[in-house]
């Protein structure tokens, strides 16, 4: 289905595959408690985050149930790591693919969410032909969930205390968005 080889190309920003040498500033990312507090994982140690990104290193390509395309969000003017992105392959049979995106506290509230969003949707509906694409979040990230709605994500449920993670139940917010609905999503740029 999809082998990424070249980064995909936002206004700001290059999302392309992981390589050896994000370790840091993955470990930076990860070890932030205001992301932190929306991850259902603890903070990495330096050897996990290492063995994250050998991971990560081979998550480049969607064929079948269950891959995960992972990329990492590089500024395109300094070249410094601000997030990582994933596009989830749920289901073949039902083109249905689930995204998700961490960005660091840095980039956050300049958009760079969106922009990464949008490109992951260009990728998902108009290269893949999907025809329905996820979301969740922590419902306590309202950041996140205010950023879904406006680029045209609908809200489709509210599942109460399903996650336990740092001894504690967290309510989580699916959204969802389907083909035909990108296709008139406000904001969205056509090229």
């Amino acid at each position: 289905m999809l082998d990424l080889v070249e980064p995909l190309v936002t206004p700001r920003l290059l999302l392309r595959p992981f390589r050896t040498g994000d370790e840091e500033a993955l470990l930076d990312l990860r070890s932030r408690p205001e992301v932190v507090r929306h991850l259902y994982w603890p903070p990495p140690t330096p050897d996990g985050v290492r063995d994250v990104v050998r991971q990560r290193l081979t998550m480049t390509k969607l064929a079948a149930d269950g891959d995960c395309l992972v990329l990492a969000a590089e500024d395109r003017e300094t070249g410094r790591l601000l997030g990582e992105l994933d596009l989830s392959l749920v289901s073949v049979e039902n083109r249905h693919a689930e995204i998700g995106i961490i960005l660091h506290p840095d980039a956050q509230g300049r958009g760079l969410a969106t922009e990464t969003a949008r490109a992951l949707l260009d990728l998902a509906f108009d290269r893949l032909d999907l025809h329905r694409v996820t979301a969740s979040t922590n419902s306590g990230n309202e950041a996140s969930a205010r950023a879904l709605l406006r680029l045209g994500f609908r809200q489709e449920g509210h599942l109460v205390q399903c996650v336990r993670f740092a001894d504690a139940w967290h309510d989580e917010l699916i959204f969802a968005m389907l083909a035909s609905e990108w296709a008139g999503a406000p904001g969205r740029i056509v090229a």
